[in-house]
């Protein structure tokens, strides 16, 4: 009960800070100090879990990627490759709904920290002919650049599960399809409210034949980075870094042009709030609040269905992370989902309810991301995001209805 009662009471603190528009980097940062400090957890730990959080191959990996993804951004941008992307596509596509659910949700096959920042600019392209608040615009990008990882294999979070239940990654993908589904279609009515039908105004119009010709040269850097980094299982780094250099060739960037690039690209801003974000969910492993609040609902005696959903809800809440609520919570659950072959209902309700908790989490690095790249009001985002996300979780009586 008292590491519960700890958490919480950090996690009203981190909400209190971010109500006050304090930086989400400086926030979280002192959110993992106050956590740290009600654990009693000595100072040179705590510096340890701060170094480990910035310094660990993790870290350097999930920041060095988010790099080569704001410079890709940048330079696509400027070169005028995004613009002619979303006009291409527009004219392909008669509905600019369509288009502005299908760029985050193409750039969400790849599975990067962080990668909402690759389709927020496309989102803001497509709209740039529409009054839509900065809030939705944000809503939208991050709704559909999460359609994917309740089934796809390219997502570390449901390939853990498949092995830690040893039920077949297939009927995995099953049983949380309805969760996808959900996402889709729940994202039509609350992401596009009050969004007309009007076509991106692309001017001068070359035939769907070209367009998608050039719409596929446009899009060809993000297409071969997903090849390079999914089929070919390429490090993602490597993939992203590669390609920089090579669009930094075909646009024939000097070394004037290179480091103007850098300077404007890179977000020290950015990456402060990765780091922020890194030494919280670091340090919720070093005090061990995440265990010592699964093994109190595991002891409390409240029903199995509330314990299943609660604690992978908080996790994800608490860790922004699909992986770390996955690893965190069912191994212990599992006794509650049947023993060694849990049910596949109740497997995929605690996988609901958990990414649920990750959609939610002030400390995922694609909410924090988009809100600040489009400087939309976080309280209005939520707002937007919540009742959304709900009837998704909802959905969940449908696995446990039909593999329970």
């Amino acid at each position: 009960m008292i590491d519960l009662l700890k958490t919480l009471a950090v996690l009203v603190a981190v909400v209190v800070m971010v109500r006050r528009r304090w930086h989400l980097g400086a926030v979280m940062a002192l959110g993992a100090a106050f956590l740290a400090f009600s654990y009693l957890t000595p100072p040179l730990r705590f510096l340890g879990g701060v170094w480990t959080a910035l310094a660990s191959p993790r870290a350097l990996e999930m920041t060095a990627t988010l790099v080569f993804t704001m410079i890709m951004e940048h330079i696509l941008r400027t070169t005028g490759t995004l613009r002619r992307m979303v006009a291409s596509l527009s004219e392909i596509l008669p509905d600019s709904r369509l288009i502005m659910g299908a760029m985050p949700a193409m750039i969400g096959m790849l599975p990067s920290p962080g990668g909402a920042v690759f389709s927020a600019p496309m989102v803001r392209e497509a709209s740039a002919h529409l009054t839509l608040p900065a809030d939705q615009k944000a809503f939208i990008n991050y709704w559909y650049r999460h359609v994917w990882e309740y089934v796809s294999p390219l997502y570390p979070g449901i390939i853990l599960v498949a092995g830690l239940s040893r039920i077949p990654y297939q009927k995995i993908v099953l049983a949380n399809s309805a969760f996808a589904v959900s996402v889709i279609l729940w994202g039509v009515l609350f992401c596009f409210r009050g969004v007309g039908s009007a076509p991106v105004p692309v001017g001068e119009t070359v035939g769907k034949r070209r367009a998608l010709r050039t719409f596929i040269i446009s899009v060809a850097p993000i297409l071969a980075t997903l090849i390079f980094v999914v089929v070919l299982q390429v490090n993602p780094v490597a993939a992203m870094g590669g390609m920089t250099g090579l669009l930094f060739a075909v646009h024939r960037y000097g070394p004037a042009r290179i480091v103007t690039t850098l300077r404007e690209s890179v977000s020290v801003k950015a990456l402060s709030l990765i780091f922020g974000i890194m030494i919280f969910q670091e340090t919720l492993r070093l005090t061990g609040a995440l265990d010592g609040i699964s093994h109190f609902f595991v002891a409390s005696g409240l029903p199995v269905l509330v314990i299943i959903t609660a604690i992978p809800f908080l996790a994800g809440v608490m860790t922004g992370l699909t992986v770390a609520f996955v690893g965190i919570t069912f191994p212990i659950l599992m006794p509650l989902m049947g023993g060694d072959i849990p049910s596949l209902g109740l497997l995929s309700l605690a996988f609901g309810s958990g990414f649920a908790g990750v959609m939610l989490s002030p400390v995922h690095l694609c909410l924090v991301l988009t809100g600040e790249y489009f400087e939309a009001d976080m309280g209005r985002v939520f707002r937007r995001l919540w009742i959304p996300q709900v009837l998704v979780l909802a959905a969940a009586v449908v696995p446990v209805y039909i593999f329970s």
